[in-house]
């Protein structure tokens, strides 16, 4: 048996992306000002703790004075799993915080089995995910998840970031924070493409300044009264919700609530072998067989942390590769500075308020350009492999079913849907893990068990 070489590329053929990043992974700005300006950047788009406690909180049935807790947790947790995966994991520049994928499951487990099985639910998970990425399997299995699987992922991920800042421009209804985001969205192009160095770069978070800010102040759209209220300092506790179901206990394990808790887990893996993938495209790295076996093994620790914490398991945020494809900032050290301010956004209820005031229509504006860059780094690692029939229905069909069938989940089939097992409910409507699982079974089906001499025509 080979040995084991943490250094071995995933795909046998190197992926080549269009996106060239003007710091790379072991690169640092000139100054440090200029770090904690495309820190502060990273964490302006990162904010969403916000929007996911609020739905965990919602899902699960709790009392509402239990969501100002968990949000500050949930920074904390960002901040410490962050730290862990850049230092100690994968070393990518890659921001971890709660996602659909695990609050999907989440919310349901803690509504049938309580707050404490909950956290059982996440410490056991963080755990076994921990154990998985130590055991190397998800490394051995690399040759199911080729070029043409992996940008169908990364392409994927880029509509999920598409709906993430549409879901954010159309959120409110009103016509005010319609015109706020194509404000954002105008002034961000122009920053862009007709400036350059640091506003060039950081166009993100200038045009967040400028009209999320400055504009959305003076009309009248920023709560700079809840900011007001906000205390400065909130030390944290360790599992801060004890008692909360009226027994003393801070976790219980019961067996079905850490399966149920685990399809949640199984889904965010799957999403961050995609979003390790589309890191590594953006950030002119290749993707290496350690950035999957200790990515996952790193998560599962913060995972772990967040439980411990009180906050949601977390994982690879696609909103900070949408920042390094647009950005070209790629550097380590300024996702570990990102890491930092997370940290002293849950230590501080004020400054987080002031993230969560920013009206969301004008930062999905401005992400919505990066939501695209996303789509087509993908479809540039996807043409990077040999073009034929196969290879074409492997990804069309990833991405039809991907898109599509969530879509339908929620529409024409709702109530189908409502007839599935909470595994099956969570896997029709997530996208991510619907691309990975049909991309490598497509895979496995025509270029292997149906392989031939004859690929059909190319392109």
């Amino acid at each position: 048996m080979a040995s084991y070489d943490p250094e071995q590329l995933v795909f046998e053929q190197e992926v080549v992306s269009s996106i060239k990043p003007v710091l790379g992974i072991e690169d640092r700005p000139k100054t440090f000002l200029e770090t904690l300006f495309y820190a502060w950047q990273v964490t302006l788009v990162d904010f969403t703790p916000f929007i996911w406690a609020g739905m965990f909180v919602t899902l699960a049935g709790l009392p509402e004075n239990v969501l100002p807790v968990m949000i500050s947790t949930c920074f904390l947790a960002m901040g410490v799993g962050t730290l862990i995966q850049t230092t100690v994991g994968n070393r990518l520049p890659i921001v971890q915080g709660p996602s659909a994928s695990v609050l999907s499951a989440m919310g349901p487990v803690t509504a049938m089995y309580g707050f404490t099985a909950m956290w059982g639910s996440v410490l056991v998970g963080g755990l076994l995910e921990t154990l998985l990425g130590f055991s190397r399997v998800l490394g051995k299995i690399r040759k199911f998840i080729p070029p043409v699987v992996t940008g169908s992922v990364v392409a994927t991920i880029g509509f999920v970031a598409a709906r993430i800042s549409l879901t954010w421009i159309f959120g409110s209804g009103k016509q005010l924070h319609l015109i706020l985001a194509l404000v954002a969205f105008l002034v961000a192009l122009f920053l862009k493409f007709r400036c350059r160095g640091i506003l060039s770069r950081g166009f993100i978070l200038v045009s967040t300044l400028l009209v999320g800010v400055a504009a959305a102040t003076f009309l009248g759209e920023y709560d700079w009264a809840r900011v007001a209220e906000a205390p400065w300092f909130a030390m944290p506790k360790l599992f801060p919700f004890r008692g909360l179901d009226g027994t003393g206990n801070a976790v219980t394990f019961v067996v079905a609530a850490i399966i149920g808790g685990l399809t949640g887990y199984i889904g965010s893996i799957f999403e961050s072998l995609g979003d390790y993938a589309a890191t590594c495209a953006v950030s002119g790295e290749k993707y290496r067989v350690k950035h999957i076996n200790r990515g996952i093994a790193a998560e599962g620790a913060g995972c772990m942390v967040s439980g411990f914490l009180g906050a949601l398991p977390v994982t690879s945020y696609t909103q900070n590769i949408g920042i390094i494809a647009a950005t070209g900032i790629a550097s380590r050290f300024v996702t570990q500075v990102a890491a930092v301010m997370f940290l002293l956004y849950g230590l501080s209820p004020k400054l987080a308020v002031m993230l969560a005031s920013i009206p969301r229509a004008a930062i999905g504006g401005v992400f919505a350009i990066s939501a695209s860059l996303i789509m087509f780094s993908g479809v540039d690692v996807i043409t990077s492999e040999k073009r034929n029939l196969k290879n074409n229905l492997v990804a069309g069909t990833a991405l039809g079913m991907a898109i599509m069938l969530p879509f339908y989940a929620s529409t024409a089939g709702a109530k189908w849907v409502a007839t599935l097992t909470p595994f099956w409910k969570m896997y029709v409507n997530n996208n991510v893990f619907i691309a990975v699982t049909v991309g490598v079974l497509m895979n496995l089906l025509v270029n292997h068990f149906l392989a031939s001499g004859d690929d059909g025509p190319g392109m």
